[in-house]
C-alpha cells in the first residue's frame, strides 16, 4: 500500500543570510562579552599605566625635595659658620684693651690726669661712687660752679669738641 504524503502546511523560515549561523544570538552575546572584557582590560591596562607614571612624577618630586633640603642644610652650615666668624669678630673688636688702642692712637684721646678725675654719689643712693673724668677748663665755666671746677655739661662738650677738631682739621685740608 502505498500510502500519499500529506500534505504539510507552509511555515516561511526567515531567510538567513550565509554569514550568520542559525545560533547567531548566541554568538553575539559571546562577541559583546569579549568586547566588554577586552575593554574592561584595556581600561586596567590604562589605569595601571597612570598609576605608575603618578608614582614615578611623585617619587621625582620627592627626590627634587630632598636636594633642596640637601642644599639648604649646607647653607645653614655655612651661615652658622659665618655667624660664629663674625661673632669672634665682634668679640675682638669689642675687646677693653683694643678700644683704649683705638682711643689713643687714632682718635688722640688720653688717659686722665688723677686730679681730672671726680667722684661723683650715684644717685640710686645705694651708697657707690660713680668716676668721671674731666679736663681742665680752657675758658671759665658758664655756671656759676666754683672756681676750678665746671659743670659736667661743659667738661663734656669740651672732650666732644677736642675729639672731633682733629677730624675737622682733616676735612678742611682735603
Amino acid at each position: 500500500m502505498l500510502a500519499a504524503p500529506r500534505e504539510l502546511s507552509y511555515i516561511p523560515q526567515p531567510v538567513v543570510s550565509s554569514k550568520q549561523s542559525p545560533r547567531s544570538g548566541l554568538s553575539n552575546r559571546r562577541r559583546e562579552s569579549r568586547a566588554r572584557q577586552k575593554l574592561l582590560l584595556l581600561g586596567l591596562v590604562l589605569m595601571g599605566v597612570v598609576i605608575g607614571l603618578s608614582l614615578t612624577f611623585l617619587a621625582m618630586q620627592v627626590l627634587i625635595k630632598g636636594y633642596k633640603i640637601d642644599s639648604l642644610k649646607r647653607e645653614l652650615s655655612t651661615l652658622q659658620r659665618e655667624n660664629e666668624q663674625l661673632q669672634l669678630e665682634v668679640a675682638r673688636l669689642k675687646a677693653p684693651e683694643r678700644v683704649a688702642r683705638v682711643a689713643t692712637t687714632k682718635l688722640g684721646m688720653v688717659e686722665p690726669k688723677t686730679e681730672q678725675i671726680y667722684y661723683v654719689p650715684e644717685q640710686a643712693g645705694n651708697g657707690k661712687q660713680v668716676q668721671v673724668a674731666t679736663t681742665e677748663p680752657s675758658r671759665p665755666a658758664v655756671t656759676g660752679a666754683a672756681p676750678g671746677r665746671q659743670a659736667w655739661w661743659v667738661a663734656l662738650a669740651e672732650a666732644l669738641h677736642q675729639w672731633l677738631e682733629p677730624a675737622r682739621q682733616a676735612g678742611a685740608g682735603v
